[in-house]
């Protein structure tokens, strides 16, 4: 079967690497990994680390677009730093700062227009602020990591906020006297929504509930992957922090759950598994609505005259045959595209 080339909008590292290793042969083997697995596009999702010069930002405004050998680097997901601190999950409490204009600008003279997506906080003081600039500059404002109220959630909506990263994780839940933000994305008839559809990060039913409320046209499934993706169970270190890594999920020590470590492939099928919606509608999530929210959907995300030569070979179990990239073939099982 062919799809159109997978598109992860979220995901740190794969192949043994991270973008935190701020090498151009860390991208590289996240680059080919990835393509292993189907993606044949995706943004480099990482945070701020003012105290290394954001040197990481650097290099990958640098290789957007380039050929790193498999999957392209199509911009740069910041989680962060606008976020709230009491709900930073896996990110490092030194990489979350106050906002202010200049503090933005500095991360646009860095990542220029490779920015492509920032998740933030509405709630905190000079995020609406932040939020317009955002979407001033053409960078997609995502909601997460963030204790928002449900008018809270609103004024972000209000103020620009398009999106939402890994839905039900790192904000407040559903609570019968305190909607919060997840009654307000519901509620919109437009905003989209990151879905970790591991089994880890939500269970089945609640990957059902987000389908059948936002419908098949909201949902972009994501990895939220980190460098173990690929690589067998075991322990690897994120952030200079151990973690472990297990039938597809990535915790730290602690048990804190920080990512997958599961191809994007896998997460749509699963996607499929749980909503029981039709194959075309969950190969849909991973390739033309993510093209979509990054507003490429004129070049990515379909198979059409025209389009971007990104494409996945499937085998009829949904594994992943052959990727090809703009018009290559980077990977094909049983190859010496393999490695």
């Amino acid at each position: 079967m062919a799809a159109p080339g997978f598109i992860d909008l979220h995901v740190q590292g794969a192949g043994g690497s991270d973008v935190l290793d701020a090498t151009p042969e860390a991208l590289q083997t996240m680059s080919r990994s990835l393509a292993r697995l189907g993606t044949t596009g995706f943004l480099g999702t990482t945070v701020s680390q003012p105290q290394k010069a954001n040197f990481h930002l650097a290099l990958l405004r640098d290789h957007v677009h380039q050929d790193l050998g498999g999957a392209r680097l199509l911009g740069i997901h910041l989680e962060g730093p606008f976020i709230n601190v009491n709900r930073k999950g896996g990110i490092a409490p030194d990489t979350i700062y106050a906002s202010s204009p200049q503090a933005l600008e500095s991360l646009y003279a860095i990542a220029g227009d490779a920015l492509r997506m920032m998740t933030i906080a509405p709630e905190l003081p000079g995020n609406l602020d932040i939020i317009r600039r955002l979407v001033a500059h053409g960078t997609v404002a995502a909601f997460a990591h963030s204790e928002a109220t449900y008018d809270d959630t609103l004024r972000g909506f209000d103020a620009g906020i398009s999106h939402v990263t890994h839905i039900f994780n790192a904000m407040p839940s559903l609570h019968h006297r305190a909607p919060g933000p997840i009654t307000a994305i519901f509620e919109h008839p437009t905003v989209t929504a990151q879905v970790i559809s591991d089994g880890n990060h939500l269970h089945p039913a609640i990957v059902h509930l987000i389908y059948k409320i936002l419908g098949p046209h909201r949902c972009a499934c994501i990895t939220d992957g980190l460098q173990a993706m690929g690589l067998p169970d075991g322990k690897y270190l994120y952030n200079g922090k151990e973690y472990l890594s297990s039938e597809g999920a990535a915790r730290y020590l602690d048990g804190t759950l920080i990512g997958t470590t599961m191809g994007l492939g896998s997460i749509a099928m699963k996607f499929m598994e749980f909503t029981r919606c039709t194959f075309s509608e969950a190969i849909d999530t991973v390739t033309r609505i993510p093209a979509k929210v990054l507003g490429l959907e004129r070049s990515k995300g379909s198979l059409a005259a025209g389009m971007d030569a990104d494409i996945v070979i499937l085998e009829q179990d949904g594994s992943v045959f052959a990727t090809i990239v703009a018009g290559n073939v980077v990977y094909q099982k049983g190859t010496s595209l393999q490695q």
